[in-house]
């Protein structure tokens, strides 16, 4: 009777054990890096324009069609930064619709390419620190794998044939040479 009480009793202490070698860690969360609205401020570049609202609507009032008027805009490389209530008043002080809705466009598109050259530079920054470790990982692996690994800069690094003792043997046979 006692030794089934310890069979189960040791049975259930090694399934206890598998069962608890089992338990996994919880993922770890997805850290964001988020542009603050200084740093937004900082990279969108600041609506600059050369050809003014009032010579837009100069324009308009000569009866210049909407494509002249962007095409304006567009050799000027001119970008406004409008609010709701000054399209409202630039409307109806005489500028169409259509050269309202271009200026909104182009300043939008802009807002979005400085964001996304930022996103750009924050990835590849990204890539190359995971780059260099992955390189300081194969190098700690090789050094680790090669008792007889000296490293670069020893003796003259890896042209130098091998360090003071020239030629030395490797685990697979055969001699290596460098």
């Amino acid at each position: 009777m006692r030794d089934s009480q310890a069979w189960r009793l040791s049975l259930i202490i090694f399934l206890l054990g598998l069962m608890s070698g089992c338990a996994t860690q919880p993922p770890q969360p997805v850290q964001i890096d988020r542009i603050s609205p200084e740093q937004l401020a900082a990279l969108v570049p600041p609506p600059q324009s050369t050809l003014s609202l009032d010579e837009i609507v100069t324009m308009s009032k000569q009866g210049k069609t909407d494509a002249e008027i962007i095409d304006a805009i567009k050799q000027s490389q001119s970008r406004y930064a409008l609010t709701p209530s000054e399209v409202l008043s630039w409307h109806q002080k005489g500028i169409s619709k259509g050269v309202l809705d271009y200026m909104q466009q182009a300043n939008a598109l802009a807002q979005q390419n400085a964001i996304a050259d930022e996103i750009n530079k924050r990835e590849k920054a990204r890539a190359e620190a995971e780059a260099k470790l992955k390189r300081e990982r194969d190098y700690a692996r090789l050094r680790s794998m090669d008792p007889w690994f000296y490293g670069p800069g020893f003796y003259g690094g890896p042209g130098f044939y091998g360090g003071p003792w020239g030629a030395r043997p490797y685990w697979g046979g055969g001699w290596r040479y460098w």
